[in-house]
């Protein structure tokens, strides 16, 4: 089966190059499309100096494994990598890369498909997609034309082209895998291809591309903790890369917006009811941010967004992430039973670092107001603990009600096997914990 997918997906370039149902013109489609584009991909090199922590290490699995107690880390000096890139500016020298890969480096350099190896400059980072833009000066460089994800499907023939375990230039094909793909480290943005092109580490940064040689993604990586290929591997699509490379090269960071807030699946906590399930609840308040100082509450139910509905969290989140500083935004939410138009505008995402929360809330936000009784002694271990409830917590309300003592909580704990919630405030969020 393997094998017959492979033969499909290569007949198909049949009809992209103009060859005939054999082997030669087979061999001719695939050596057509690398012709266009391994002179556009670039290896990466870079060197950081200083002290480093191991990231590896961090991971608590591994800690464990290792028996590594938790307040000890293991720290390296200096550090090398080995990434991909795609040129995509030949004039200026433009060139796309992965963030992690460049974004700690003292110097980074670039070599061409030809042997030529250059000092590159860095232009702009962007973390959420795990970016970056680095920029040589060079003659006669190639560049590849971004193509557009959104025409992808499930099945399309494609080419990954980098520089995976330092073996420069090589290519792997297969085909789009999946679409829309999430859960790939801890990126704020979450919407991957998925292939089975050979995808090994060295890979990130480079060029996953389509029949006609288009680049439609950025290579991100791989799920295998052994950090070799398993068949599945990610990359960034490129109508959303084509997006950010854009404002990097203009401004050298992608000004994202700040709307303030999480969701869950209204469906995964409703009873039943098909309105009842659908929409997704908020979940996570931050107070005195965009969409709390302009009305929304915890416990809204979030129906569309510019008029765009949303089946997952991870969608809706995917969104927002792309939504620049600034930009005005209408939510349609339903709080209760009753159908409301939210208008918010966006700050910019650097904001939500510098916000500083005042006590009353100044928009009398009921969740950003510590009116209920402070939590002062939740035992580790124990059932509310397990609930999510910690000590300093502020208790807000319970069951969409105000709260007022923490008795309101033992009688909601009691009430075992029944439904509740309660609404808390922690260090400036509102959170709405979820109890059966």
């Amino acid at each position: 089966m393997f094998r017959i997918s492979r033969l499909l997906g290569l007949a198909a370039l049949l009809d992209v190059w103009g060859g005939a149902a054999e082997a030669t013109s087979i061999e001719a489609g695939v050596s057509a499309i690398l012709q266009r584009v391994r002179p556009a991909v670039v290896s990466i090199h870079t060197l950081s100096s200083g002290i480093f922590r191991n990231e590896k290490l961090e991971d608590p699995n591994v800690r464990r494994f290792l028996g590594l107690p938790d307040d000890v880390f293991i720290v390296q000096s200096g550090a090398t990598a080995v990434g991909s890139g795609v040129i995509v500016d030949s004039e200026d020298g433009y060139i796309v890369t992965s963030r992690h890969l460049v974004a700690d480096a003292d110097d980074v350099s670039v070599t061409l498909a030809d042997g030529r190896a250059f000092e590159a400059d860095r232009v702009g980072e962007d973390g959420p997609t795990d970016l970056a833009v680095v920029k040589i000066k060079a003659p006669g460089l190639s560049a590849l034309k971004w193509g557009h994800s959104s025409e992808l499907k499930v099945g399309d023939f494609v080419v990954a082209v980098g520089n995976p375990l330092g073996m420069a230039q090589s290519a792997t094909f297969g085909i789009i895998s999946g679409l829309g793909r999430s859960g790939l480290d801890a990126d704020e943005y979450q919407d991957y291809i998925q292939t089975d092109a050979a995808i090994n580490l060295g890979n990130s940064g480079g060029a996953l591309v389509n029949a006609y040689g288009e680049l439609i993604g950025i290579a991100r990586g791989i799920p295998a903790p052994s950090e070799e290929s398993t068949g599945i591997g990610f990359a960034m699509p490129s109508d959303v890369a084509m997006q950010i490379v854009r404002e990097l090269i203009i401004h050298g960071e992608y000004k994202r917006g700040w709307l303030g807030l999480s969701v869950t699946p209204v469906a995964a906590i409703a009873d039943g009811g098909s309105d009842e399930g659908q929409g997704l609840v908020v979940n996570e308040l931050a107070c005195n941010s965009p969409a709390e100082r302009q009305g929304v509450r915890l416990g809204d139910v979030i129906m569309a967004l510019d008029g765009r509905t949303f089946a997952t969290d991870a969608a809706f989140r995917n969104a927002v992430s792309l939504l620049p500083a600034n930009a005005r935004i209408t939510l349609d939410i339903r709080r209760g039973e009753e159908p409301r138009k939210l208008n918010v505008t966006l700050s910019q995402s650097s904001d939500r670092d510098t916000v500083v929360v005042e006590f009353p809330s100044a928009t009398g936000s009921p969740a950003c107001m510590p009116t209920g009784a402070v939590l002062v002694d939740v035992a580790r271990g124990s059932v509310v603990y397990a609930m999510g409830l910690r000590t300093g917590d502020y208790l807000t309300a319970v069951n969409g009600k105000a709260a007022f003592s923490a008795d309101q909580v033992r009688d909601v704990l009691q009430t075992i096997g029944v439904k509740a919630s309660v609404d808390i405030l922690r260090a400036g969020t509102a959170y709405r914990i979820e109890l059966e």
